[in-house]
């Protein structure tokens, strides 16, 4: 989640990156066909419901089997079909600050992602 220009499809392509995509260019905002898909070490799905009118378009094209697959599945816009998301799920949030700094906030949904989760924020206090 995040406004236009926020950085969205950027953390996607570090995303894709870290898990094999070989070349960032590759991914791009799945803006005007709805998902993407690149190959990696696991699939990733990349969807984008900016311009969706309703959650519907989201089961039009079966999100749920991208879901339930064995890939990662990203949502730009999430917000807007929240209702077709898994009952657990890791949420992203960028807030732009300026033109080069963001503030970024990492929070789940559900037991699933708990132990992630805390190796997420250790791995990120190793950091500072």
């Amino acid at each position: 989640m995040g406004q236009l220009g926020s950085g969205k499809t950027c953390l996607v392509k570090g995303i894709a990156e870290g898990q094999g995509v070989k070349d960032r260019k590759e991914v791009t905002s799945p803006s005007f066909v709805l998902v993407k898909q690149y190959m990696g070490r696991i699939p990733i799905y990349h969807f984008d419901a900016y311009r969706m009118k309703s959650p519907d378009e989201m089961y039009d094209i079966d999100c749920v089997e991208f879901f339930w697959s064995n890939g990662i599945s990203i949502v730009e816009w999430a917000d807007k079909v929240m209702e077709c998301l898994p009952d657990e799920f890791i949420k992203i949030a960028i807030r732009t600050i300026n033109q080069t700094s963001r503030d970024i906030r990492v929070s789940y949904k559900g037991e699933k992602y708990k132990n992630f989760m805390k190796e997420f924020k250790v791995k990120i206090e190793c950091l500072k």
